[in-house]
């Protein structure tokens, strides 16, 4: 059985085949369209009035009973300072929808990006590929959503199975990259299956970055340019592994 330090070993060398360049690329180009999602969101918000923009007193007399239930001494008058600083908060409704958009975001640009992150293991990687995503638009984004409700539900019962459940699914876009046709469900199931019996090789895989992440860490944040994607390639030599082992055919 491949270790984890063979996986990684073998997403190194397919980076250094002069892919580590489009690499940081692409991870920028994902992260960029991401960031430019939120801040159009936020700006409709305020636009439309889902977003209002709160000074710190109004937050605490709105909910000052929220706030005292948790043992806060929420005094009736507040100092005058407090209506000096104010937020963005929005409103219940404005809130699920921004959710909604952002996990459809979420879901087309991971589409993307893992199509980028397959293609380095295959000799055939190009960073606009992290835009493939927007192709499929309706069944990236509905795939993210789906996933996210699943383990979300999972976790309602105990960290546990949100843990498993997690992984079950964490082959689910690299599945929709060779199979853009299959529903959602379909890939969720096929996801779950060929994780049968790998989430212990998976969960391992992710701890020994742990290096790598505390560097992230320690250059407050801008070694994750090649962390992430070191990891995603990593992640994807762990999904040609499976397919090779033809435990996993799809």
């Amino acid at each position: 059985m491949i270790t984890a330090s063979e996986l990684r070993e073998r997403a190194w060398a397919k980076l250094g085949e002069g892919n580590w360049l489009k690499a940081i690329g692409a991870f920028g180009l994902y992260w960029l369209v991401l960031m430019v999602v939120g801040q159009v969101l936020s700006k409709v918000g305020v636009a439309i009035g889902g977003i209002e923009n709160l000074s710190l007193a109004d937050i605490l007399q709105r909910y000052g009973e929220f706030f005292r239930g948790l043992g806060m001494d929420i005094p009736d008058e507040l100092p005058a300072r407090l209506h000096e600083v104010s937020y963005l908060v929005p409103k219940p409704w404005y809130q699920f929808a921004q959710q909604v958009v952002t996990v459809f975001a979420q879901g087309v640009m991971t589409a993307g990006w893992v199509v980028f992150s397959v293609s380095v293991m295959r000799n055939g990687a190009n960073a606009l590929q992290v835009f493939s995503g927007f192709s499929r638009f309706f069944s990236t984004g509905w795939l993210m959503l789906l996933q996210s409700i699943r383990i979300a539900l999972w976790s309602l019962l105990l960290i546990v199975p949100g843990f498993v459940a997690f992984y079950a699914y964490r082959l689910s876009f690299f599945i929709k990259a060779d199979h853009p046709e299959w529903s959602a469900w379909r890939v969720l199931a096929e996801s779950k299956r060929m994780m049968c019996g790998h989430k212990w090789r998976l969960l391992c895989l992710d701890v020994s970055f742990i290096g790598w992440w505390l560097l992230v860490f320690a250059t407050c944040g801008l070694a994750a340019l090649f962390v992430s994607p070191y990891m995603c390639v990593t992640q994807a030599a762990f999904y040609e592994d499976l397919l090779d082992r033809n435990e996993g055919q799809v």
